[in-house]
């Protein structure tokens, strides 16, 4: 295989999956602890195990890295650095992170740790990639709804860092680490790996709108190995041994070869394990209804039958290392044994031999001993097999075995010494420390987005907010008069490569318009706010969960953020008193639950137009799905041609709202989705008179 050939990344979800890694011949192993990482539902390793994985994972050249990849809270911090200790002295090869604080933290304690970007992170643009290099990253992990093109083209606009993409396994219908679903719908956060899977399940009409099918590249291999991209992720840290080594052997080969998957192959991997069919179409940039799918019964029926088959081929492909052996068995002198392999050699010496007085020793006998290295990690190299065996000699059996068995273990030994891959590494006393503010404290605004200009009320309603917010599509397709009261923007949460170039436009036309202040969601577009010098702020898919996530955001230039909503009310407090920027609340509002690529709502209206032409949400109206239990979910088209799946029921905190006033959380924020004017003066008026709720709320 040429160096310039990306690496084979596979997925470790035990000790056994691990073994299946190895033998599938990764180059890369990507692992979780018990803590920390976003497959919780998976096995994953102790402590012990990690260290035991990583000393035999080098000992074949292959590198492993930790999944540390859930949003953090404050008071884990301690805890979670504690374990990026341990990795750092362990010998681990990367941690993979989501969680800007942690990163921040853990680059600062250990510089020379490596930072995997994990695809969380949503990076969809040059711009985003080149910011977590400035933060310390060694390689981004591009968020999976990239296409083909894009990837190719933020790859050439900075070629300055590691590129990491998915080419096989399950794909989540929500943009990479922007998903609310199982945290809104059922208690379970995604961003905390307890992910619920509700994008899997029907609607009432026992519709599957949400379901993908699994992601397969596997017939474009010849295009990804020749575009530079460092390494190819398989995804499966919830599957088998077996899926593992099944999937990870065809994508050996195909990298080996540089060459595309035979129908055969796909079909292979689809007996393996797929739901309905593979899709590509994120890969192609069309992603559309052909996309769904559900795991039948037929499905599990092959995958059961294709499992055993692999099994027993599991069990014979033992990953191992080839060695040399030169052997000398010579009359008068102490039998001689050398095992050499990645510069490293073993010598051991045994009996004389004694001349035969029946049967003398053969060739064929001393060959076929010394090549029994099963319990080993070694096989012999027949290509470079040396012995010399005078005639007329004999040698016990148990005699030539023990010099293999004593060869082997001292050069194994000796291999483990000189695969230490940083044996320097030392780590200073770790002591949490109180981090002084600066921020002012001058009691809460009030501060109020909309999702359509026709939402809003007169301006009677709007004169308490100190900010009015648009998303800047919107705002630029809005009338004067609604322009007047407005004086914030929203920048989308996803901007691919391709569209950054429309996006900048547009921040120029509304900085001309006399607009202030930008809301961003992604931080791909934060240095592109700060660059026209508005004043920037985070909005609720920066998911800001610790106050050192705050401290990095304000380093970036930013003048405040929106606590993530899945905190609980002492939570957003204890961040709030601990940031160094103004921090702010979702108080009202049915927020955003998951942002997406395909369009629901072309599905819903069973249109097959092709994207460009597609018109069944241009409207901007929204549209509704009831799901399994009867509830009408909101979706509505956002940026180009993006959709959002809004929760059904708001965040409603009007008769609470001195629990959170007066600067408790920071500013108060209110949101708007498909409520009418009309309504939405009707709901600012309850939180003016601290009104009970009316129908099914949520609290914060």
């Amino acid at each position: 295989m040429t160096d310039n050939k990306p690496k084979l990344l596979l997925p470790a979800g035990d000790t056994e999956c691990f073994e299946a890694a190895l033998s599938a011949g990764a180059e890369e192993i990507y692992l979780g602890g018990k803590n920390f990482n976003a497959r919780l539902g998976a096995e994953n390793f102790t402590n012990e195990q990690i260290a035991e994985a990583v000393k035999k994972a080098h000992f074949f050249g292959v590198s492993v890295f930790a999944a540390t990849n859930t949003l953090i809270l404050d008071r884990e911090m301690a805890l979670a650095l504690r374990f990026a200790e341990f990795l750092y002295l362990n010998d681990i090869d990367a941690l993979i992170v989501t969680d800007p604080g942690y990163a921040a933290a853990v680059h600062k304690r250990f510089p020379d740790l490596k930072l995997h970007a994990s695809t969380q992170c949503s990076v969809h643009n040059a711009e985003g990639a080149k910011l977590f290099a400035s933060r310390g990253f060694s390689r981004v992990v591009l968020a999976r709804e990239c296409s083909a093109d894009d990837t190719d083209r933020i790859m050439k606009e900075y070629p300055d860092i590691e590129y990491e993409t998915f080419v096989h396994g399950a794909l989540c219908v929500c943009t990479s680490g922007m998903c609310e679903l199982s945290a809104y719908m059922g208690g379970r956060s995604g961003n905390r790996g307890e992910c619920a899977q509700p994008c899997r399940l029907p609607d009432i009409d026992g519709n599957f709108r949400l379901s993908l099918k699994d992601n397969c590249l596997a017939p474009h291999m010849e295009r990804i190995c020749g575009s530079g991209v460092t390494s190819l992720k398989v995804e499966g840290r919830m599957r088998s041994p077996e899926y593992v080594y099944g999937v990870g052997r065809i994508y050996r080969r195909l990298i080996d070869e540089g060459r595309n998957a035979t129908d055969e192959e796909i079909a292979e991997l689809s007996r393996i394990f797929c739901r309905s069919g593979f899709t590509d179409s994120y890969y192609k940039g069309r992603p559309g209804s052909e996309m769904l799918g559900v795991r039948t019964e037929k499905d599990k029926e092959n995958s059961a039958a294709e499992a055993e088959k692999i099994k027993g081929e599991l069990r014979a492909a033992r990953r191992r290392v080839p060695v040399s052996v030169k052997a000398d068995i010579r009359a008068g002198a102490v039998s001689e044994l050398t095992l050499s392999a990645k510069g490293a050699s073993a010598t051991v010496y045994g009996d004389i031999p004694a001349s035969a007085v029946t049967s003398p020793l053969t060739k064929e006998d001393v060959v076929k001993n010394l090549c029994r290295l099963g319990n080993t990690p070694f096989c012999v190299d027949p290509a470079s097999f040396s012995l010399h065996l005078d005639e007329g000699l004999s040698l016990p059996v148990s005699a030539v075995n023990s010099l293999r068995r004593t060869a082997a273990e001292r050069l194994e030994e000796k291999l483990q010494v000189k695969t230490k891959r940083y044996p320097e590494r030392t780590a200073a006393p770790y002591y949490e420390t109180v981090r002084e503010t600066e921020k002012p404290s001058d009691g809460s605004s009030l501060i109020i987005h909309f999702v359509r200009s026709k939402g809003m009320p007169p301006r009677t309603f709007l004169g308490s907010f100190s900010h009015i917010y648009l998303p800047i599509d919107e705002y630029l397709n809005a009338q004067m008069a609604v322009r007047d009261v407005t004086d914030g923007v929203e920048l989308p949460p996803v901007v691919m490569q391709h569209e950054y170039t429309l996006l900048e436009e547009m921040l120029i036309r509304v900085k001309l318009c006399g607009v202030k202040n930008v809301m961003v969601s992604n931080v791909g577009t934060m240095r592109l706010a700060l660059k026209y010098g508005f004043q920037v702020h985070g909005g609720l898919h920066l998911n800001v969960y610790n106050s050192r996530t705050a401290e990095v955001l304000a380093a970036e230039g930013l003048s405040s953020v929106i606590i993530s909503p899945e905190l609980n009310i002492p939570q957003m407090k204890a961040l709030s008193s601990a940031s160094p920027i103004r921090t702010g609340a979702a108080v009202y509002g049915k927020l955003p639950a998951a942002v997406l690529e395909k369009c629901v709502i072309r599905d819903m209206n069973e249109t097959k137009e092709t994207l460009k032409k597609c018109e069944a949400c241009g409207d901007g109206q929204f549209r509704y799905f009831k799901d399994r239990t009867g509830e009408n979910i909101p979706v509505c088209r956002e940026f180009i041609h993006r959709n959002t799946v809004y929760n059904p029921v708001p965040v409603y905190m009007a008769d609470k709202i001195d629990v959170v006033s007066g600067g408790a959380v920071g500013d108060l924020h209110f949101f708007f989705t498909d409520e009418t004017a009309e309504q939405a003066s009707s709901i600012i008026d309850a939180y003016k008179n601290k009104s009970l709720p009316e129908g099914r709320i949520k609290r914060m």
